[in-house]
């Protein structure tokens, strides 16, 4: 194996491991900084690792794993879900902050995404932890 190869496979070990930690906490971590702290890693190889493979900077990956969470607890708990509910277990303050989020990046409310999702007219992909080491 070639040097090159081997700190390939170290660097993706390490990026999964980060993203699992980020996975499993993402209710407690609020900010690249916290996220780096969890994972035992400084800010500044989290930035450049999570850019190199998946290309995207942890702050990204940090808001599409939250929405990960806010779907998955809809998928989970359906209809009886309420926006305060998935605001304490994914990490928001309040819930109004859930809905604030949604309106902002993805451009819907939590009453919309939660009626498309229980109607199933909604796909959700979350197949960029697929990333791959450019």
């Amino acid at each position: 194996m070639k040097p090159n190869q081997y700190e390939s496979i170290i660097l993706q070990y390490k990026v999964r491991n980060a993203i699992k930690i980020l996975r499993e906490n993402v209710g407690q971590i609020a900010s690249v900084q916290s996220w780096a702290d969890e994972a035992g890693v400084s800010r500044r190889w989290l930035c450049k690792s999570m850019k190199k493979v998946y290309g995207k900077s942890p702050k990204v990956i940090i808001r599409e794993v939250k929405y990960e969470k806010v779907v998955m607890l809809i998928r989970k708990d359906g209809i009886e879900t309420s926006c305060y509910c998935v605001a304490i277990d994914a990490g928001f303050a309040k819930a109004k902050n859930v809905s604030r989020f949604l309106s902002t990046f993805y451009k819907t409310t939590f009453t919309e995404l939660k009626m498309d999702l229980l109607k199933e007219e909604v796909q959700i992909d979350f197949l960029w932890l697929k990333g791959t080491t450019k």
